[in-house]
């Protein structure tokens, strides 16, 4: 019987070799297609999942990279008003990052590195209240008054940080600061800040370096204070603008000319002058670096402050602090000089910088009806 049973399953195999053949290449298909499908599947709910499920889809497809999608974490204090989400790629590289502070170690922390590396490399267009910096890092700061209570001072801003490494192009750079007004406005509703959200930009809108202009293009600007050659100077040093109308900080660049245009953006700058607005003034600490945008020291960007490398004014403008700060440059040789031995050139040196603060902050306060200066004494 099993001789009999056998040959009838192999005339039947003979019979239906091609359906066989068939029916097996469709399972390796299927197989193929779905495994391939998962990993769609898998990037779609890694998206949706991410930063709570508030990270606009269209925007984060702009931003990411060609890599597939590999993990989400998300961390929330209401107590202590932080918040933390992060997607990354399946090669570990980070798509989306998003890091809100309201008080506490790690905004002063976070703060404190703004201050010594990451002085305002372009402004936020449609007075949004922030910057960007290098790698696409995009930050911040809403008032937050439902929060601010006495400890924390009557105009207390959230601190929010949005970044990539990926932006490069003007579509992914537009995205990328869609990305983080949508989320500051979402951290600011979940941390019962109050106030209105902040305006979503235009599609095309991107973070401004700012414009290079000559001195006599410069006066009348927010740059004024660099439109007239000091003494020390060369008449054909160029400035760059980067403050926008309404944002937090702000910043007036002095250049050497380039030999040639094309190495406009290759070039160190000479002097920096900043403006910043807000509470800055907290523990911003040393930790060792070498250039600072901002004094250091407990409360030390409160009240002004003269070295051989910095300068720095205070003013009050709208109910919050504000400071102005004149330094040169990490490359600049006036820096060079500034680490002289000898007395008479260190106090050259603090003269100079006196003088750029004290033009520019002058000049800010008139232009943002502000009170209470307070200029560096000259020594």
């Amino acid at each position: 019987m099993s001789r009999n049973w056998g040959e009838r399953v192999g005339n039947w195999v003979r019979q239906h070799r091609k359906w066989l053949r068939v029916s097996t290449c469709v399972l390796v298909v299927l197989a193929v297609v779905g495994f391939s499908a998962r990993a769609p599947l898998k990037d779609l709910w890694l998206a949706h999942k991410a930063c709570g499920g508030k990270l606009p889809h269209g925007d984060v497809q702009t931003v990411r990279t060609d890599a597939r999608l590999g993990s989400e974490e998300e961390s929330f204090d209401e107590e202590q008003g932080r918040y933390s989400c992060v997607l990354k790629n399946d090669e570990g590289t980070v798509v989306v990052a998003v890091d809100a502070y309201l008080a506490g170690l790690d905004r002063a922390e976070e703060m404190s590195s703004i201050a010594r590396f990451y002085a305002p490399h372009a402004v936020l267009p449609g007075g949004l209240p922030g910057f960007e910096v290098e790698y696409s890092r995009v930050y911040l700061m809403p008032e937050c008054p439902r929060r601010a209570g006495h400890a924390l001072g009557g105009h207390h801003r959230l601190l929010v940080g949005t970044w990539t490494y990926s932006a490069k192009s003007r579509e992914e750079k537009s995205a990328m600061l869609r990305l983080a007004v949508r989320m500051t406005n979402e951290m600011t509703e979940r941390l019962d800040c109050g106030g209105e959200p902040l305006p979503m930009p235009k599609h095309g809108a991107v973070p401004d370096r700012g414009k290079y202009a000559t001195r006599a293009q410069a006066k009348g600007t927010a740059c004024n204070a660099l439109s007239v050659a000091r003494p020390w100077e060369d008449p054909e040093w160029r400035v760059r603008i980067a403050i926008a109308e309404g944002g937090v900080m702000g910043r007036c660049t002095l250049y050497a000319p380039p030999l040639a245009p094309k190495d406009r953006d290759h070039i160190d700058p000479l002097v920096e002058l900043t403006s910043w607005r807000g509470n800055w003034g907290g523990n911003m600490y040393e930790l060792g670096a070498e250039v600072h945008s901002l004094p250091m020291g407990e409360h030390a960007a409160w009240k002004p402050a003269l070295s051989e490398t910095l300068a720095w004014a205070v003013a009050r403008c709208g109910g919050e602090n504000v400071g102005f700060g004149a330094n040169w440059s990490y490359n600049s040789p006036y820096r060079a000089d500034a680490t002289s031995e000898t007395e008479a050139t260190r106090k050259r040196q603090r003269k100079q910088l006196s003088a750029y603060v004290t033009a520019f902050a002058k000049d800010q306060v008139r232009r943002g009806n502000c009170t209470r200066l307070q200029l560096p004494e000259s020594s």
